[in-house]
């Protein structure tokens, strides 16, 4: 983990020199709207209908159900890039951070879920999220929200983040962002229901994707991290956290097809991890991983021959 964070502070102190927003791994931008087809049914200017989205979320008087409804077309209208990036010269992104804290679960779960949707292989979006410590609010939401609904949209937000881009990565792991997602993961339930479920599901698949970006050999390596990254996964113990993740689900008699979701997505980041030395290491001396692995294989009809083989 140190070697991680000494990545992370070189990194920083150089990505001004030398490091574009996202790495060279070829990514599928996101769908480009045309601005004036949606002024052209909507009426209005993009900026304008934005604004009135937030200021209808920020007053106390719109009912929640009307608040719900703004943000979700003001997540819309961020779906294309332009819009993403005038949330700053509308000085619209403190104002959709400060409702990470709304009272209402509905207000939160929608800013977060427009916020990662806005960042979202946007590095001018990016860039101005972090300026407003966006990705460290949204983190803190991951850990503390009690709705387990508002926290996948977090997780979401700092997914869209980080994924594909060494400067969100960069400030991830400076703030901590890899030992707050495993509270986040160890602190839920494992009842099946869709929030926990979706939860587990987008942690593991986050883990595995740092990791596969991490050791891409097709990216230069002054742009990511390499090794520092999934050794510092196996040293805070996230092969533990799998393991118990899978003991409580099976524990509780989940239903299968929640299993299987949660399970793909940790045999994924198993596999991944397992490619390093640290990992397997990691791997082979967790014993209640295996014996949880063994007993979930039946219950899930899923192709298991990459996983089996890190426990032959």
């Amino acid at each position: 983990m140190d070697a991680l964070l000494k990545w992370a502070i070189l990194n920083s102190a150089t990505e001004n020199e030398d490091a574009p927003a996202t790495t060279a791994q070829p990514r599928e931008p996101p769908k480009k709207l045309d601005p004036a087809v949606i002024d052209a049914i909507l009426g209005r200017p993009a900026s304008v209908q934005m604004t009135e989205c937030v200021e209808s979320t920020e007053n106390s008087e719109t009912p929640v159900e009307a608040k719900a409804v703004a943000l979700d077309d003001l997540e819309m209208l961020v779906e294309n890039i332009d819009n993403a990036i005038n949330l700053a010269p509308l000085g619209l992104w403190p104002r959709l951070i400060a409702l990470y804290k709304d009272g209402e679960q509905t207000v939160r779960s929608g800013a977060l879920w427009v916020s990662g949707t806005a960042v979202q292989n946007n590095p001018k979006a990016q860039l101005a999220f972090s300026e407003h410590r966006g990705m460290q609010a949204a983190l803190r939401v991951l850990e503390e929200d009690p709705a387990t609904d508002v926290r996948t949209k977090a997780l979401y937000c700092v997914s869209s983040f980080v994924r594909g881009n060494v400067k969100g990565l960069t400030e991830f792991v400076a703030a901590d962002g890899l030992a707050a997602l495993k509270r986040a993961m160890e602190h839920v339930g494992a009842d099946g229901s869709p929030g926990v479920t979706a939860l587990l599901q987008k942690s593991f698949f986050l883990l595995r994707s740092l990791i596969e970006e991490a050791l891409d050999a097709e990216t230069p390596e002054n742009l990511r991290p390499g090794m520092y990254l999934p050794n510092a996964v196996a040293e805070l113990g996230f092969v533990g956290t799998a393991a118990g993740v899978l003991r409580r689900m099976l524990d509780a008699n989940c239903d299968a097809g929640d299993l299987a979701r949660v399970f793909e997505q940790i045999a994924g980041f198993l596999v991944a991890l397992g490619a390093t030395d640290s990992g397997r290491r990691a791997i082979d001396e967790c014993k209640p991983l295996a014996d949880a692995v063994k007993q979930a294989t039946p219950l899930v009809d899923l192709d298991t021959s990459q996983l089996d083989k890190l426990f032959s």
